[in-house]
């Protein structure tokens, strides 16, 4: 087909490119409906520059004159110039890197192809884009000897068109085979218009002169106008997703087959506190490599009933409750999981205070049931002895009025001594309680004692005691540091070398001295006499409030263990007993004492 209309003669050649140009201006209207879908608003702009493309270069093919040619070469360039441009952002926000796409990066991509337009429009002037220009008489093509300008023009574009085709390909190794057969028709599209401008730039066409380019686009918006019919646009954009995934609380991720994150909603990014470049594509174990917890739940798991998982990232202490659900495509073959993750930190931690609330309350609880179980053992057993003792000092002052009446002094000595003992005795009992009591309900803070200091201070509370007994005493030349509080650890030696000289030989013979126990980071303080030791059953009978093993060998009231054991407790140690029931032997009283984790460094 060959007609002539003025300085213009029409061919298959020029209409072709009139069509395809056509074609670009509907396809660019067509995606303008779905232009707040990410990228498409720059699709259509780049349908739209291909068109004027396309549609300046029917006019040059058609024109017959040298001038006209140049003149129509000259506008197209006002579509060439800013193709690549709206690829390259339609490639970005198609990746998701729409945070690339920065106001100062739009100002440099549209001056610098605004340049080369200017460079076009004034070749006349400087013939740096082209040098010289003729018209093909074959086939009325026009055949250009390129410039400089031109070269540097050829270096921007196809600078663009890799950077543009670079990041749609890494979707095909990002998401899962659901959207692949989508990606790759759109790869092909993108590669087209590339193929059909190396074919004329190099001249490696079967038409000599004749940009294949626009008609490469034109197959380019056959195939993107495909994928839209075939699939919807939303699946042509992998990232146009529900309105309603993305301002859900709950995070939302994707994760394909390969254990690769393909996409997030903004929840999720908010408590990871990253960003989309930084974990899509990424393999999950490499996304959060610090959330051990989660990479193992997502990797061992296809599905899974709601589960709560705590982890720590950012220095901080998480507890998230997750679900995973799997995916499948069409063909019901498995592409990946789906994940939703709920922070669930704050009703954890809230759950945390509750239970240790009621933890402290049940203690409360307990330590007031011990409490009454004192009372009661107190008022079965010391009220008989402090009734016999009360009743004993009544009793001597009667016989001290006797004594008076008789002026009998010695007697009255004697009974003095009575009243004087029993009171002792009334006031070393109501001593012990007030010590038991003060024990249950003060709260100390652990400091370094001397223990050499704290023993020497016990044994000269009981000098009368010892001097009466001719007790004799082993101390070591040192003590381990350990950490406690004076006047406890002084009322805990003073129980302890008491009974050692009541129960003890004759004479006592005690030894003292410490070990240090580096497993537990504690220090074990021990006391041994010469006495004729405990069986099994009176040992279970130790550290019992009221609990005498001997009340007709020796004096007491059964308080003095159990307030070493309410005492050493309290600072973190345990108290104990060992012997072998031998006459002889004795036994060996002991108690815990922690101390700091830097005495065991080494």
């Amino acid at each position: 087909m060959n007609f002539e209309i003025g300085s213009y003669s029409i061919t298959t050649l020029p209409l072709i490119l009139a069509a395809t140009g056509i074609l670009g201006i509907l396809i660019s209207l067509y995606l303008l409906q779905y232009r707040k879908s990410p990228g498409v608003l720059f699709l259509s702009l780049m349908q739209f520059f291909t068109a004027v493309w396309a549609i300046c270069c029917a006019f040059e093919y058609a024109a017959t004159t040298l001038s006209l040619k140049l003149l129509w070469s000259k506008l197209s360039y006002l579509g060439i110039a800013f193709t690549p441009v709206s690829f390259l952002f339609f490639a970005l926000s198609f990746a998701s890197k729409e945070n690339l796409i920065t106001k100062q990066i739009k100002t440099i991509l549209i001056i610098i192809p605004a340049f080369f337009i200017l460079m076009v429009f004034t070749n006349d002037f400087h013939h740096l884009h082209w040098q010289s220009a003729v018209i093909n008489p074959e086939n009325n093509t026009t055949l250009y000897e390129h410039g400089v300008s031109f070269w540097i023009f050829f270096i921007f574009t196809y600078t663009l068109l890799l950077i543009s085709v670079v990041n749609i390909m890494q979707l095909l190794l990002r998401f899962p085979e659901y959207f692949q057969s989508q990606i790759v028709i759109l790869t092909a599209a993108c590669f087209l218009p590339v193929s059909g401008n190396v074919m004329y730039l190099f001249d490696i066409n079967p038409v000599s002169g004749f940009d294949w380019t626009p008609v490469c686009f034109l197959l380019s918006g056959i195939l993107l106008a495909y994928v839209n019919l075939k699939y919807g646009i939303f699946n042509l954009i992998p990232f146009a997703r529900n309105k309603l995934i993305d301002i859900m609380p709950d995070g939302v991720m994707v994760v394909d087959r390969l254990g690769r994150i393909a996409d997030v909603n903004p929840a999720l990014l908010r408590i990871i506190g990253q960003s989309n470049n930084e974990i899509l594509g990424k393999k999950i174990t490499d996304a959060f490599p610090k959330m051990k917890n989660l990479i193992d739940q997502v990797k061992n798991n296809d599905q899974m009933d709601e589960m709560e998982i705590s982890t720590e990232f950012n220095d901080k202490k998480y507890s998230f409750d997750i679900r995973i659900t799997p995916l499948y495509d069409k063909r019901l073959l498995y592409t990946g999981r789906l994940i939703v993750i709920r922070d669930i930190t704050e009703r954890t931690k809230n759950e945390k205070e509750t239970k240790t609330t009621n933890k402290l309350l049940k203690e409360e609880i307990t330590e007031k049931e011990k409490l009454i179980g004192d009372l009661d053992a107190f008022a079965h057993t010391v009220a008989h002895d402090l009734k016999n003792m009360i009743g004993a000092i009544i009793t001597c002052t009667d016989m001290m009025y006797m004594e008076i009446d008789h002026k009998n002094e010695d007697g009255m000595r004697e009974v003095n001594d009575l009243i004087q003992l029993s009171a002792n005795k009334t006031l070393h009992v109501t001593k012990e309680l007030l010590t038991l009591a003060s024990v249950r309900q003060q709260d100390v803070q652990a400091t370094e004692v001397n223990m050499g200091y704290i023993v020497q201070e016990s044994i000269s509370r009981l000098k009368d005691m010892i001097d009466d007994s001719g007790a004799k005493i082993d101390i070591p030349g040192s003590w381990p540091t350990a950490l406690g509080y004076h006047p406890w650890i002084e009322e805990v030696w003073v129980n302890y070398l008491s009974n050692a000289i009541k129960y003890g030989g004759t004479p006592p013979v005690i030894e003292m001295g410490a070990d240090q126990l580096p497993l537990q980071k504690m220090v074990r303080f021990w006391i041994k006499d010469n006495g004729k030791g405990l069986s099994k059953e009176e040992q279970e009978q130790l550290f019992v409030k009221f609990s005498r093993l001997d009340p007709t060998r020796a004096e007491g009231h059964g308080l003095g263990l159990s307030i070493v054991k309410r005492i050493v407790e309290k600072l973190d140690g345990n108290v104990g007993v060992l012997s072998n029931a031998v006459n002889g032997d004795g036994s060996v009283f002991y108690f815990t004492l922690p101390t700091k984790s830097s005495n065991w460094d080494d």
